[in-house]
């Protein structure tokens, strides 16, 4: 597993010379939410397509939000 100042090496060599602070902040962030998701699914907390669409149904029914 590289470490994290190869991954922030990895980020800045792939980014174009003109590149600014915001999409340079964009990139770690993407790279951030992208390893989080590989981490849960090596941990197993995954659901499948059904679960997740149940999962939705239950918000649609949740009261937290009231109907106009």
């Amino acid at each position: 597993m590289a470490t994290l100042k190869e991954q922030l090496q990895e980020v800045v060599e792939s980014l174009p010379d003109d590149c600014t602070m915001e999409e340079f902040r964009y990139r770690l962030y993407v790279r951030q939410k992208i390893d989080e998701g590989v981490q849960a699914i090596d941990e197993g907390r995954v659901h499948s397509v059904e679960e997740a669409r149940e999962i939705v149904k239950s918000w649609r029914k949740s009261p937290g939000r009231s109907q106009p």
